[in-house]
């Protein structure tokens, strides 16, 4: 009995260490896939709530962190909103960013940049609110600096998830 006590939390200690995908929400990840789209329609949600598109490019660290900081946003806040990742990269590479990461919103690869001519989009990261009906409630402006946009977006955010 004394054995099976100390040797189990070792086990469990190094099922975390070697296979953290069996224990750490990212296992949902693992069993189900990703949810990655090739279009704005597919996406669930799409003209049944807000949506806020990021904008990304995976070698883009500043891009990362902006989404990131939308996420936490959105989840601190627990906004009626559906966040969304759009990127050109390729769907090998958006899946392992995903995983690792544990992204748990969709998002597009947009390979052609349709949603990137669509939105107008010139650099990344840039943010893109989308009302209920799908209509563009407010499109980032790159002019400003990167602390006012992010504020400016936040504060839109809310507005569209308070309509």
């Amino acid at each position: 009995m004394k054995k099976a006590v100390v040797i189990l939390p070792v086990l469990i200690l190094l099922l975390i260490i070697f296979w953290p995908e069996v224990l750490l929400p990212s296992a949902d990840l693992q069993t189900r896939g990703p949810a990655i789209f090739s279009s704005l329609e597919e996406v669930t949600g799409y003209r049944e709530g807000p949506l806020v598109l990021v904008f990304i490019s995976l070698t883009c660290h500043v891009c990362w962190e902006e989404l990131f900081e939308m996420k936490d946003f959105v989840d601190g806040m627990a906004l009626p909103v559906t966040l969304v990742g759009v990127s050109a990269e390729n769907r090998e590479r958006l899946v392992q960013f995903i995983r690792r990461y544990s992204f748990s919103y969709p998002v597009i690869e947009d390979r052609n940049k349709t949603l990137f001519r669509r939105f107008r989009v010139r650099l990344e990261p840039f943010v893109v609110i989308l009302d209920s009906s799908g209509e563009v409630f407010h499109l980032d402006d790159p002019a400003l600096d990167f602390e006012t946009r992010r504020e400016l977006n936040k504060k839109k955010i809310l507005e569209v998830a308070a309509k």
